[in-house]
């Protein structure tokens, strides 16, 4: 190619000197002989050619025989059964391919950009059974070109890629096909920059569009010839999604060569997903919910295009009745059977593996362990009323109890059992009728795999959640709280079976305040930000978890955390919102203050636990005792319940993602102006100058290089991101468009308002199974603690 390319341009510049020179039978000579070189099989090369010889024929007077280039006729389609792929012999020319289900205003907007392309010779428009025919549409609004060419499709209840595209294919006349939604614009140089060489075909691609242009992925421009060795779409998909990346691998794997669409030629216009999908909005609950999801379609299909046989020529396109046919519109209607079905307990079988998928994202990998049913149960509920105690009930023996009107009792058992403590059987039953007036289901937990004999029959009977299995623990209560009113969320709540409970049981009355029985506290004073003030307390709570101690929860409000624990989360347990170390120490309560920049503080030093009494834990990190550790921390970490207003936030953001980001810059120098990052008083020097040094290592840059990258490997095609400036915001947002997820916010600060975005911003960058953290950062760490499932974690400055 590249010596046919020489030859005609050396030829070319010896046509000209002829013409210039007056050698006018030269000049004839030279100009048939490039007739026949003007690069056959390249129809932009070969019409490019053949404009420049005219313009030297029309200057010069010379023959223009040969010059012309065959007319383009469409293909005339007789009535009766609709052929296959092939075209007319010997005919070339570019058709651009579209298919559209009542979608005119889009379809207008796009095909004004289609009909300003001299380039393309026929627009061929599936209009699948419209409400208002498509042809009638056009003829409305004064749009009528010779090139557009109606190929109507009667009674088809519902919108289905695969066959209509196919079907506009069959009907195309161009030996190189372009299809592009009816919602994509072309650019007037669209062409130009994208030319089209043999063996070649050119592609959408989700990961590396523009701004708002994710949904480009389905536009291609290829040979005919190409297209038709794989037999179009695959019609064993019906529904949206996969579609167009199935048929990318079956190109590539012919020996097609994929190139990207030169970036600014086509744009897709904005639709919401329920045009996109033909479909309505439904209900709130979790099944609902992942049955709107474009992801959850997309997997579903990806899953049946590898479990069905790879689609081939050797299949039979859906096979069609030309009703009304010839060279310009046709009238068609489905012949009336179904070459291929996809067998029903292949598209269950789908259906199912594709909601456990995207399930596991949400809710942790334990949630593979369902089977249909039990899945079903769980996801009867909306997603923002779903924890990791939610699946362990489903995965038990007593799924059934997920329906509970009222809540769950998680009831704490040891080695001894229900039974073992003395009277155990006649509270147990008195417990389950509390419960029962609540509405509340009672679930068991202990060291076994299941209770047995001699455990009483109705204990046996209740769901059983062995006690390794606890991804975290609720709230704790006491009988007390239970026989009080009954809670107004539909919670879980903890109750420990320990002697002094079955005592307090088989009371007839309430228990004394001073009858009551006294344990150790230790009075958890979280310091700094949330993810410092999140760690540290969850340190606290395991430890006074093993040491049998109460918990209670120090949440003073500052320049660092100005808003209340009762702003974030739904929590039971006690709480008190102004700091006492000095006086706690003074009143005998063993003080531990690692906050190293106040006086007589010791951070790091070990909690000794093995002595009565309470203690008092001041920290901003973790907590040094063999007694708490990361698993631990971030079970009880789990085990919150977000205020309700976050579980909004975190609804109305799409979840999950490819990966996650946070980006944490504000830090160091430039940021001293403000109390929580000022250098007096909240770090020592060393500590000070490390947060500079890292928030220089994260910077926005870095995240936006390192995405690329995994954009390249696919890996990275839905982002969500967590950041502390609009800057970085701005920034992803021009960058990745409608690929990029995010909580919307005008707040900055450390504020009540803030700290819920802040708080719902940590759940959803642990919905991602790929974090890009911020490193010295305790707020990336918090998304790490707080995600249901494992994650792969890359940190700034020292992995990208």
């Amino acid at each position: 190619m590249d010596g046919d390319v020489t030859t005609f341009w050396r030829q070319f510049d010896a046509l000209r000197e002829a013409a210039l020179g007056g050698d006018i039978a030269a000049a004839n000579r030279l100009i048939a002989t490039l007739a026949r070189r003007r690069a056959p099989g390249a129809p932009e090369a070969e019409r490019a050619r053949t404009g420049m010889l005219e313009l030297l024929a029309e200057r010069f007077g010379l023959d223009r025989d040969g010059l012309d280039l065959a007319p383009f006729t469409p293909q005339e389609v007789p009535a009766g059964a609709m052929p296959g792929f092939a075209p007319a012999a010997g005919q070339t020319g570019l058709s651009l391919v579209t298919c559209c289900m009542n979608r005119e205003a889009n379809l207008k907007r796009a095909l004004a950009s289609w009909l300003v392309c001299p380039e393309i010779d026929e627009i061929v428009i599936v209009d699948w059974s419209s409400t208002r025919p498509v042809r009638e549409a056009l003829t409305a609004d004064g749009i009528d070109d010779s090139r557009i060419r109606v190929v109507r499709v009667e009674n088809e209840p519902r919108w289905i890629l695969s066959w209509a595209c196919n079907l506009g294919f069959r009907a195309a006349s161009g030996d190189r096909i372009l299809k592009a939604d009816a919602d994509i614009v072309l650019s007037p140089d669209f062409f130009a920059r994208n030319p089209l060489a043999p063996g070649q075909y050119i592609a959408g691609n989700w990961r590396t569009a523009g701004e708002d242009q994710a949904h480009v992925n389905g536009f291609f421009y290829l040979h005919r010839a190409d297209l038709a060795a794989v037999a179009g779409f695959n019609e064993f998909i019906t529904t949206y999604g996969w579609d167009d990346d199935d048929l990318y691998d079956r190109l590539d794997q012919a020996g097609a060569v994929r190139r990207d669409v030169a970036r600014g030629t086509i744009r897709h216009l904005p639709h919401s997903d329920a045009e996109r999908l033909g479909e309505a909005g439904g209900g709130d609950s979790a099944g609902e919910e992942l049955a709107r999801d474009t992801m959850q379609k997309i997997r579903r299909n990806r899953l049946l295009a590898h479990i069905m046989p790879q689609w081939d020529t050797r299949k039979t396109l859906m096979p069609f009745e030309v009703t009304r046919g010839g060279t310009g519109d046709l009238a068609l209607v489905r012949a009336g059977w179904l070459p291929h079905p996809v067998p029903a307990q292949v598209e269950a079988d789908v259906d199912h593996y594709a909601r456990l998928e995207l399930t596991s994202w949400r809710l942790g990998p334990q949630v593979l362990d369902l089977d249909r049913g039990r899945l079903a149960l769980l996801l009867a509920r909306p997603f923002a009323d779903l924890g990791p105690l939610d699946v362990e009930l489903a995965r038990g023996n007593a799924p059934e109890q997920l329906a509970a009107p009222g809540g769950w009792l998680l009831l704490r058992t040891g080695a001894e059992g229900i039974a073992g403590p003395a009277g155990g059987a006649a509270a147990f039953a008195r417990l389950t009728a509390l419960a029962a007036e609540r509405g509340m289901a009672v679930v068991i937990s202990g060291p076994g795999q299941a209770l047995a004999d001699p455990e009483p029959e109705a204990a046996r009977a209740c769901a059983y959640i062995p006690a390794r299995h606890l991804p975290a623990l609720p709230p704790e209560v006491g009988v007390a709280d239970l026989q009080g009113a009954a809670p107004a969320a539909r919670r879980w709540r903890a109750l420990a079976w320990t002697a002094a409970t079955v005592a307090a049981l088989n009371r007839s009355g309430p228990a004394a305040p001073a009858l009551a029985a006294v344990r150790g506290r230790i009075f958890a004073d979280g310091q700094h930000g949330l993810g410092n003030r999140l760690r540290a307390i969850a340190s606290a709570a395991v430890i006074a978890e093993r040491t049998e101690r109460e918990l209670v929860v120090v949440w003073q409000p500052d320049a660092h955390c100005d808003g209340r624990f009762a702003d974030l989360f739904d929590y039971a347990g006690a709480v008190i919102e102004e700091a006492f170390p000095a006086e706690a120490e003074g009143r005998g309560i063993r003080l531990y203050n690692y906050m190293e920049v106040e006086e007589g503080a010791a951070k790091d030093a070990p909690v000794a636990v093995d002595a009565p009494g309470d203690l008092y834990l001041r920290s901003a990190y973790v907590m040094n005792s063999p007694l708490t550790d990361w698993e631990s921390e971030n079970r009880w970490l789990r085990g919150l319940t977000p205020v309700a207003e976050v579980r909004e936030m975190m609804a109305g953001v799409r979840h999950p993602n490819d990966i996650s980001a946070h980006v944490r810059m504000a830090g160091g120098a430039a940021y001293e102006h403000l109390p929580w990052e000022a250098s007096d008083g909240n770090w020592s020097a060393e500590g000070h100058a490390a947060i500079a040094h890292w928030r220089e290592k994260s910077h926005f840059n870095h995240f936006l290089k390192r995405i690329d990258a995994l954009t390249a490997e696919g890996r990275a095609g839905r982002i969500f991101l967590a950041a502390d400036a609009p800057e970085t915001y701005e920034a992803f947002r021009a960058c990745y468009g409608d690929r990029l997820a995010m909580l919307e916010r005008a707040v900055y600060d450390r504020s009540a308002a803030q700290l819920r975005y802040a708080l719902a911003d940590a759940l959803l960058l642990g919905r991602a199974p790929l974090l890009l953290g911020s490193t010295w950062s305790s707020f990336s760490e918090l998304a790490m603690r707080m995600a249901p499932q494992q994650m792969v974690v890359e940190m700034s400055g020292k992995d990208f």
